[in-house]
């Protein structure tokens, strides 16, 4: 996926630059390896335990080389990443730098670059109430619990006509039933009367959704996408297989979405390797045929597009939903957990507690031996990356609020994520959200009316609220007052 290349380009970038920068590690070089987890369980376990071997060799406890030794691990977007990598890399205190969502477990070797998913909760609940939708669908990840939520909105007045799970991604004999499922989803989420629909999603999500709606699509399932506010979480990110590439994406259109803060890093994309460089970056050709739909000549193997690779092609002119020419949250998260890895770093080379050995004549540093120190140092730490300051609270999350982003997509599938509020993490709740009512492009279905999401329309004067039976309190009738008795408040039970 064309997309995650940027990640990876984030690392590059941010490690490049500390080497450079002789006032943060002026005795030591940074390096690094990236490991694909490929959405399995297994390929995570698999590259946690090759981190503690020897190179090339998987035996673990049994790693000699100092050069090769990993002081700490980035990980993420995925919650189930980072619980399968802890189980791991706890046993060894590891510190982990984690830029997705809080996994089920929590670790005294994690430290956060997304804020609580408490706090996004919370907001999603402040959006929900300022807009006045108190009928909505909730579409979640398979195997997640989400009662809590559900008890949180319903507090507030908030009903839920529906809870509907992803299907699971597989390519496996199982995959008619992922289809089967697919096609309930959709019909349950379209079949709603809810407006607004949360999508409480992971980098990948948007994959799934795509998916859905080409289910929807073949089967000629009807579908009213653009009568849904999508309100989608942070964690999700615009990925896509490459096969989705001229997929339809106008579903998109008004959504609103919490996300990271990020920066625009001056010279990020200059880094842009060519790819005739491949002995620099072993990915960038993958990537590059992905993007351009070509394939650079091979002799010994297939080629799997028609057209030729130049190397000469030109990023900018990729579409956003292959290639994003600005910096995203997650590769933002990224970047800032190599510049908080290497101030702790220098930090703890700057204490009184260093310790050193002298190997063949030479001072070195006993990295593979303190890494551990390094929690001392990450928690509560305050450093700058280059583009702003930035610090850990005292429950080492990475102390940030979110944004409110509105999704515009233009008729040549461009888009565009609009900056339309705020959300503050460090004021009281009722005070946490600020918007840009006016702002906001809703999807064209609504003709730039703010949209309604309830079950019933306020009762008029004179009228009172009686339940409906089988129904969440959400929905009721409206009936004439009482001989006697009247109301003068529209929406009143009394």
């Amino acid at each position: 996926m064309t997309q995650f290349y940027q990640h990876i380009l984030a690392l590059v970038f941010a490690v490049s630059q500390i080497n450079e920068n002789t006032q943060i590690l002026p005795n030591l070089t940074l390096g690094f390896h990236i490991y694909d987890g490929h959405f399995s369980a297994s390929w995570i376990y698999l590259a946690s335990m090759e981190l503690l071997s020897r190179r090339g060799r998987l035996i673990l406890n049994y790693k000699c080389d100092i050069e090769n030794t990993p002081v700490a691990v980035i990980g993420g977007p995925n919650a189930e990443f980072c619980f399968h990598m802890a189980t791991v890399l706890d046993i060894y205190k590891m510190p982990q730098l984690i830029y997705g969502t809080f996994p089920v477990i929590s670790s005294v070797f994690f430290h956060w670059m997304f804020p609580d998913v408490a706090h996004q909760h919370n907001g999603i609940l402040q959006l929900l109430l300022h807009f006045r939708w108190l009928w909505i669908g909730l579409i979640t990840p398979p195997n997640v619990n989400f009662e809590h939520i559900i008890s949180m909105f319903s507090w507030k007045g908030i009903c839920l006509d529906f809870i509907e799970r992803f299907p699971k991604l597989t390519f496996s004999n199982e995959f008619s039933k992922m289809v089967e499922e697919s096609f309930q989803t959709i019909i349950t989420v379209m079949g709603s009367t809810a407006n607004a629909v949360i999508v409480h999603g992971e980098v990948h999500s948007i994959m799934a959704m795509r998916m859905l709606l080409q289910f929807a699509d073949i089967e000629d399932i009807p579908m009213h996408t653009e009568a849904k506010v999508w309100i989608m979480t942070a964690q999700m990110d615009f990925t896509s297989f490459p096969f989705q590439r001229g997929w339809d994406i106008t579903f998109l259109h008004g959504a609103l979405s919490f996300a990271i803060p990020s920066k625009n890093l001056p010279g990020f994309f200059l880094q842009m390797r060519n790819p005739t460089w491949e002995k620099e970056d072993g990915f960038i050709r993958v990537f590059w045929e992905e993007a351009f739909n070509c394939s650079f000549p091979s002799p010994s193997l297939e080629m799997k597009y028609k057209e030729f690779c130049t190397g000469e092609e030109k990023l900018e002119t990729l579409p956003e939903m292959v290639f994003e020419m600005s910096m995203t949250a997650h590769s933002y998260s990224i970047y800032n957990a190599v510049y908080a890895m290497a101030h702790a770093l220098h930090a703890l080379h700057s204490s009184s507690f260093k310790e050193r050995t002298t190997v063949n004549g030479e001072k070195w540093e006993l990295l593979n031996l303190q890494s551990w120190k390094l929690h001392l140092f990450l928690r509560n730490a305050s450093f700058n990356n280059g583009a702003e300051e930035l610090s850990f609270d005292e429950n080492g999350e990475l102390a940030s609020g979110f944004d409110i982003v509105n999704w515009v997509i233009f008729p040549n599938e461009s888009f565009l994520r609009k900056k339309v509020g705020r959300l503050n993490l460090k004021v009281p709740l009722d005070k946490s959200l600020s918007l840009q009512d006016d702002a906001i492009v809703w999807p064209r279905r609504f003709n730039q009316v703010r949209p309604v999401s309830m079950c019933n329309e306020n009762c008029d004067l004179g009228y009172s609220r009686t339940k409906k039976e089988g129904k969440p309190f959400c929905c009721y009738d409206c009936l004439p007052c009482p001989e006697g008795k009247i109301s003068d408040k529209k929406g009143t039970n009394k």
